[in-house]
Formats: structure tokens, C-alpha cells, sequence
């Protein structure tokens, strides 16, 4: 049991030395924020598939520039795709399910508005239970706090009347990107201090 436990210990800590950059905050409320664009001209919706494109690659890009220089790089196990689709579709048939029955008691299960109108409740439930993945793997309490602000926003924006009615789902990009990105921002500065890189370590990983 006490080797079951360290090695818990082992792994959290990984992945806390592995996330203590906030650059994954960061680039996240980045590409949120891209998306939620589509608030400004129906021709900004080009933006949904340019973040989700660039998260990965602007996020590689930036820790080799100032991550790795500092505290190395290290080589987590990655999630089986197979298991984050799976895990994603749970998440999904659980709320459509609910969702359904909701509709079917209390209002039209036809209506397609309906549906749209409770698309962030979706959303943030989904980043909700991937936060909450990324708090148990590293221990770190911030991620809870994010899968509790995402669950919230996404509940209260599926409440509220909007037309059109996709707006709620962008706001809700947009406030998960509003706290994503400064808070991010602010553990990155604390890095940045806490690991000062030598110069030239900085050109090596140029």
C-alpha cells in the first residue's frame, strides 16, 4: 500500500513540475478566446478550427522557448486517444440524456433551439471533467477551480435568454478564456522568476 501511494506521489509530482509553467492556461484561454471572435462577425467562425489547429503547436513552440531551458523537458505518458474519446463521449450521451429528459418532461425534445440554447452546459461540463482529470494526475487545486468556474458559467449561460440563440456558447468561450488567460499569465510570470534561465541556455533553445 505505502509503494501504491508513492507511487502516486511520484506521478502527481511529475505532472505539477510538468504544468508549473501555466503556459497550457495560457494557450487554452488563447485559442478560447480566438473562437469566441465569432461574437464579432459571423466570417471570424474560420477561427474555430485555426485555434483548435494552433493550441498544440503554439504551445510546444513556447515551452521551448522558455520552459524547457530552465527545468528540462520531461516525457509524460500521454492518454490512449481511444481512452479521451471514450471519456468525452460518456460525458456527452450522460448530458444529452439528461438534457433529453429534461426537454421531454418539462418542454419540446423537438425543438433544435432548445438544444443550442444548452450547448455550454455541454461544453462546460466537458472541460469540467477534464480540469478535474488534470487536478487528480498533478494534485494541483487550480485545475479544480477551473472545472468548477467552467460547470458554473456553462449552467448559467444555458439558463439565460439569448438571440441568437449561439450566443451563449460563444460568451461561455469567452469567459473561460477571460480567466484561462491572466491566470495563466500570472503562474508563467512566477515561473519566470522562480527559474531564470542562463543565457545560454536560452540560445540553445533557440
Amino acid at each position: 500500500m505505502a509503494q501504491n501511494v508513492d507511487i502516486k506521489e511520484i506521478e502527481q509530482k511529475t505532472h505539477r513540475q510538468s504544468q508549473q509553467d501555466g503556459l497550457m492556461e495560457f494557450v487554452m484561454g488563447l485559442c478560447l478566446l480566438g473562437m469566441s471572435t465569432r461574437l464579432i462577425s459571423p466570417i471570424l467562425i474560420v477561427m474555430f478550427p485555426i485555434s483548435m489547429l494552433a493550441f498544440r503547436p503554439t504551445l510546444q513552440a513556447l515551452r521551448r522557448r522558455f520552459t524547457y531551458p530552465r527545468i528540462g523537458y520531461v516525457k509524460l505518458i500521454p492518454d490512449k486517444p481511444k481512452d479521451v474519446i471514450a471519456a468525452i463521449a460518456i460525458v456527452t450521451l450522460i448530458v444529452v440524456v439528461a438534457m433529453a429528459v429534461a426537454f421531454a418532461l418539462l418542454a419540446d425534445v423537438r425543438d433544435f433551439g432548445l438544444w443550442m440554447k444548452w450547448v455550454p452546459l455541454w461544453g462546460g461540463t466537458v472541460l469540467a471533467g477534464m480540469f478535474s482529470s488534470f487536478g487528480s494526475k498533478s494534485g494541483c487545486p487550480r485545475y479544480y477551480v477551473f472545472a468548477v468556474w467552467s460547470l458554473m458559467s456553462g449552467l448559467g449561460l444555458s439558463i439565460l435568454n439569448f438571440e441568437p440563440v449561439e450566443t451563449g456558447t460563444l460568451l461561455y468561450l469567452l469567459v473561460m478564456g477571460l480567466v484561462l488567460v491572466p491566470w495563466g499569465l500570472l503562474v508563467f510570470i512566477r515561473f519566470l522568476r522562480k527559474y531564470p534561465a542562463l543565457a545560454t541556455e536560452l540560445e540553445d533553445a533557440k
